[in-house]
């Protein structure tokens, strides 16, 4: 495939993902920046030292933006969304996943230009695996799941609902109904994609990434893990457990599948096999890299895991505390639900038909993102010191 002839969008350029995969498609896919096209709502500075990129600010709840956005493209990554887990954000998080998916859908099926879409969606429109511990895969369906994690039934449910919301005929308070909102929406959506390969006949290809650490200029979920561990702000962890990748190998599995994967596919993209860990493995591994970076602070090594009774009081009070200060809760019950089980899965289906390889540990991953925290750090006091007093 000849990537230096392709005019590319990524849909969430500017995010912690985005970003990444801009720099994989310019740095090792040889991408003329001024070939790529990034839209998002906000700006980056992690991409500020590629000349040429041609950056649009715009919403993907537009669906005109959207469109102006795709013309002209060959190829399109949708790598936008919302994954926080505050309760307040629900109604605004379905639309934003499950919306703007549909945008973005409606955008690159009438255009004339763009050849295949690969859409960002997320190992948690899986099922748990069974039993518990156990590696899962693509076939783990949330519908059948025990425990079951999603609110839908099947899915043609989940299209009902996202049809319904579209077209203002769901129920008063409907968001209120999703039993983790994060889980919801992002299978509501993938529903929407698997409907318009089956039933358009979309190009398109689905990624399932796992966790990923690595370098952002942004403030991605997962370095609140890492700011937690240098700061003694984690007392306990959940029982569960996540697949931890690092980001570099996601945005490379990205690339792959619209180069080898199958119309209508999805493919996990984790990270090595042992890295399908526990929270309180995650945590140790964690406060190892910071003491190797700093040796001379304190911090835990061990981790308790809290009762899942106790957590979810401690989040009930964490949420009724955010709604009187104003600040979003530092955990909420649907992060608890979310990570109370063991939700390990194999990348083996991207292994066999994408050649794809994880080249780099979680591990790893960690330090890079405790490096680029430090060089942001940094890049904030440099012009203070230099500020005449």
């Amino acid at each position: 495939m000849d990537w230096a002839g392709e005019k590319v969008l990524v849909i969430g350029g500017s995010g912690f993902l985005g970003a990444n995969l801009i720099r994989f498609l310019v740095g090792e896919k040889c991408v003329p920046a001024r070939n790529i096209r990034s839209f998002s709502d906000r700006a980056s500075r992690a991409l500020n030292d590629l000349p040429g990129l041609d950056v649009r600010s715009g919403d993907i709840l537009d669906p005109a933006g959207v469109a102006e956005a795709c013309k002209g493209r060959t190829l399109v990554f949708h790598a936008a969304g919302s994954t926080t887990f505050d309760p307040r954000s629900r109604e605004r998080q379905w639309y934003v996943n499950v919306e703007g998916t549909r945008n973005v859908l409606e955008a690159v099926a009438s255009s004339a230009s763009i050849r295949r879409l690969c859409y960002t969606s997320t190992v948690n429109v899986l099922g748990c695996p069974w039993p518990e511990g156990s590696i899962g895969t693509e076939s783990c369906d949330p519908y059948a799941s025990r425990p079951k994690l999603h609110s839908f039934a099947n899915p043609a449910e989940a299209l009902a609902l996202a049809d319904a919301v579209h077209h203002g005929g769901a129920r008063r308070g409907w968001w209120k109904r999703l039993r983790i909102a994060y889980f919801d929406s992002k299978l509501a959506a993938q529903e929407l994609v698997n409907r318009a390969a089956l039933e358009q006949g979309l190009d398109v290809v689905s990624v399932l990434p796992g966790t990923f650490f690595g370098p952002s200029d942004e403030f991605p979920a997962p370095r609140l893990f890492l700011t937690g561990v240098m700061e003694n702000r984690i007392p306990g962890v959940p029982r569960g457990g996540l697949p931890l990748a690092h980001v570099h190998d996601v945005a490379r599995g990205h690339a792959l599948a619209v180069e080898k994967g199958r119309p209508g596919a999805t493919y996990i993209l984790g990270g090595f096999q042992e890295d399908n860990r526990r929270y309180a493995d995650m945590m140790r591994i964690i406060s190892e890299v910071v003491s190797e970076k700093e040796p001379g602070r304190k911090i835990r090594y061990r981790f308790r895991e809290i009762p899942a009774p106790g957590a979810w009081s401690a989040a009930a009070l964490a949420e009724a505390w955010a709604g009187i200060v104003g600040q979003p809760p530092v955990v909420t019950r649907q992060a608890i639900r979310a990570s109370g089980r063991a939700l390990f899965y194999s990348s083996a289906r991207a292994e066999a038909e994408l050649g794809y390889r994880a080249a780099k540990s979680f591990r790893e991953a960690v330090g890079a993102m405790y490096d680029s925290l430090r060089r942001a750090v940094t890049d904030e006091v440099a012009p203070l010191r230099g500020a005449a007093p």
